[in-house]
């Protein structure tokens, strides 16, 4: 035990000793802190003229929202929001420039997204001529949900799966401000690519090299031999990723709450924007997100790794996944082929995206109907031991018989 802990930490030092993988990690942090703070960078622009800086249309919206917190989306509050919105004197045109948006309708705003979302109806002047109520506001969002289903190719298993799961969210919503977390969510569709990519360029030479190198033969000459060294190789690619992904997380994590703000965190995902109906709360869906990212890593390095072997070459194991990680993020599998469509969005290459960890389409097993986060990292685990083992036939094989 104590010979392989050597030839464990030995190999983490390989890893994280080349300039490669700190250049690659301080980019790829850098990335990640720079995709947070995009959105409050720059100017708003209306008909050529400056509306705004976004920085300053944050700390407004941030001040209406924070003061919407803790109220029920009920018959009151819809009723202020429609009342504040029919002042605008005309809803045909740009009305964010007038006074009356401004003042009256604007801190109405993040209520008024959800009514246009629901009611399916993006325009301010069919909108007002609707009774938006309490009841009708909750049927809206439930037949919008049945539209989505449909869309999706839902089973009525799946759809009286979610129907079950939507009368067990609590009525009215309470909204909370949220900004945070909600951003942090759309953080992990970054990190569906720069995942991937960065384990990719990190161990893409961990087996290759001992090959390129010709130190293979020396280094299982070893009084260890080749299982232990096997072992300590694909233990210490897992950990470099894994704790590379947790620091890439925390970063992104301490930046989205640090910059808009940690409040909202058991605000239920109802109340968002996404047509999700399980019953969580949206800072449970990050923690969601940061579990399937660790999942993620662990796959993906085996698989890297696996093909740093089985290639022998480095440049040839990064290009491969370098151009399945490209495919995957350009092309999508159309829905209407099930189980294909959902095998794709499963891969390692793109499962970090929001809408593919929180699919719609469930798995069904044992006569229940289970969603995406609960049965991928199982089969992910399931996977990545199942390449282990045969990338350590190929290793043992090779050594045999390759010289």
């Amino acid at each position: 035990m104590k010979q392989f802990k050597i030839i464990y930490l030995y190999e983490i030092k390989k890893i994280t000793g080349k300039r490669l993988f700190w250049i690659t990690l301080a980019l790829f942090l850098l990335l990640t802190v720079v995709t947070i703070i995009m959105q409050l960078l720059g100017k708003s622009y209306v008909d050529g003229e400056v509306l705004d800086t976004h920085y300053h249309m944050f700390l407004v919206d941030r001040e209406y929202e924070t003061a919407l917190s803790g109220r029920a989306i009920d018959q009151n509050l819809l009723t202020e929001t429609m009342d504040a919105y029919r002042t605008i004197p005309n809803p045909k045109d740009r009305y964010i420039l007038t006074e009356e948006y401004q003042k009256n309708a604007r801190p109405y705003s993040a209520i008024y997204q959800l009514i246009a979302r629901w009611y399916d109806t993006p325009s301010l002047e069919d909108l007002l001529h609707l009774d938006v109520g309490e009841n009708s506001f909750y049927k809206a969002r439930l037949a919008f949900l049945k539209e989505e289903w449909q869309d999706s190719f839902l089973t009525v298993e799946e759809q009286n799966f979610w129907l079950e799961k939507e009368t067990q969210a609590l009525t009215p919503y309470i909204y909370y401000y949220h900004k945070g977390y909600a951003t942090l969510c759309k953080t992990f569709n970054t990190f569906a690519v720069l995942i991937p990519l960065f384990i990719a360029v990190c161990l893409s030479g961990v087996f290759a090299e001992e090959h390129v190198k010709r130190t293979d033969q020396l280094l299982l000459s070893a009084v260890n031999g080749k299982n232990t060294v096997y072992l300590a190789k694909i233990l210490a690619g897992i950990t470099v990723s894994v704790c590379s992904c947790v620091l890439m997380v925390l970063t992104a994590t301490l930046f989205s709450l640090g910059i808009f703000g940690a409040e909202g965190f058991g605000m239920q995902v109802q109340a968002t924007l996404y047509p999700f109906s399980y019953p969580m709360s949206i800072g449970e869906s990050c923690l969601i997100l940061g579990v399937m990212a660790l999942f993620v890593s662990i796959l993906m390095s085996v698989l890297v790794m696996f093909l740093s072997e089985t290639l022998r070459n480095s440049a040839a194991a990064l290009s491969v996944c370098t151009g399945c990680i490209i495919l995957t993020s350009m092309v999508s599998m159309p829905p209407q082929y099930r189980v294909l469509s959902q095998i794709w969005d499963s891969l390692p290459f793109t499962f970090l995206e929001r809408t593919h960890v929180f699919d719609l389409r469930t798995i069904p097993l044992f006569g229940h109907c289970f969603v995406s986060w609960q049965i991928v990292p199982v089969l992910y685990l399931i996977c990545s031991a199942g390449i282990a083992l045969l990338g350590r036939r190929i290793y043992r094989n090779y050594q045999v018989s390759g010289r």
